[in-house]
């Protein structure tokens, strides 16, 4: 049995834009916000590193989606 591939959709680019603001949000309010973040630079540089890369993935999803849909 082969499992098909979901045809990806407007609404699925939008959901995974939506995911990625939430979690990049997540991150700051939560984690680079926290007191041990502002103590300690090793965690916060790893910590702010992951939150670009969640910055630059939101970009990516929002451009692709425009570039697909519009």
């Amino acid at each position: 049995m082969s499992l098909k591939k979901p045809k990806l959709t407007e609404f699925h680019y939008h959901e995974a834009l939506d995911r990625a603001y939430m979690i990049g949000d997540t991150i700051d309010r939560h984690l680079i916000q926290h007191p041990v973040c502002k103590l300690d630079k090793d965690v916060a540089k790893l910590i702010e590193e992951s939150a670009q890369k969640m910055y630059e993935a939101y970009q990516l999803l929002g451009q692709k989606s425009s570039e697909i849909f519009s």
